[in-house]
């Protein structure tokens, strides 16, 4: 079932059994049939390059000062002469050194501008391309006693491009431990609290992507939930495949792992042609 055109947002069709009953991030399923999984059809196509990349920030940055902008270098070499229009960044206790670390080495495609959630997760998008139309973050699962760290969040921006008036709805996500834990909010609960969060702040012409460490491993059951929603365009190896971009559309798209630029974490990129 594609969402129906609208001006306003998607709207999130929540009615079937509710997922971790009882708990703080209880929610009713959405029917089985229904996703996320249209292209936008307004307007013309435009090209987007998003990147996903948990910076370990403890150990690179805290432990080891940086390893020399290594993170900074891997951005930059990887970003080609347009840049990424938006990256989403965990494990993030200081986006603006990051950002000036990747323009110390070169980062290239315009002005860059941060916005910092909680949960150490900050998205840095392109504003000489994008003027933000809506931002947002909300607590959609939670670690396990068995490995407990606190709350996991999902943080989004709505954005237009300047020239057309295309918009990119983009989500920036760091899953619920232990990896590939189900049940209670570190299960598919998890998965379709980010669903509700996109189909309630999303519009139907947006082109969705929603990125991040999901400390899921595809046989996971938040993993096979988000499936069953969108696209999975493209997925890393560190830890099992932890790493995942997912979009609405997966016509024209194309992944790449880009190495760990001294992370224990693979950062990822995609190209879309939505």
């Amino acid at each position: 079932i594609a969402p129906a055109a609208s001006d306003g947002p998607i709207g999130f069709p929540g009615a079937g059994a509710v997922k971790a009953a009882g708990e703080w991030c209880a929610v009713k399923a959405p029917p089985t049939e229904w996703s996320l999984k249209s292209c936008p059809t307004a307007g013309e196509k435009i090209d987007v390059k998003v990147l996903a990349y948990n910076l370990y920030w403890w150990n690179l940055f805290d432990k080891h000062g940086g390893k020399g902008r290594s993170a900074g270098k891997l951005i930059a070499r990887s970003a080609g002469s347009e840049g990424f229009d938006m990256m989403g960044f965990q494990e993030c206790d200081d986006p603006w050194r990051v950002l000036k670390d990747a323009e110390a080495e070169g980062l290239r495609g315009g002005e860059y501008k941060v916005v910092r959630g909680g949960h150490a997760l900050a998205i840095i998008y392109k504003t000489s391309r994008w003027s933000l139309l809506g931002k947002g973050e909300e607590d959609v699962g939670e670690d396990s006693k068995k490995q407990y760290y606190g709350k996991r969040g999902a943080q989004w921006l709505r954005a237009q491009e300047r020239s057309n008036g295309r918009t990119v709805f983009f989500v920036n996500h760091h899953g619920p431990l232990p990896v590939s834990s189900g049940g209670d909010c570190t299960g598919s609960a998890t998965s379709i609290n980010i669903m509700r969060l996109i189909a309630d702040n999303a519009h139907a012409n947006d082109a969705i992507v929603l990125l991040g460490d999901f400390n899921a491993q595809p046989q996971s059951s938040r993993i096979k939930e988000l499936n069953r929603r969108l696209h999975r365009v493209f997925s890393g190896t560190s830890m099992g495949g932890v790493d995942h971009i997912y979009s609405n559309c997966e016509a024209r798209a194309s992944g790449k792992n880009l190495g760990a630029g001294g992370s224990d974490h693979d950062a990822l990129s995609a190209d879309f042609r939505f």
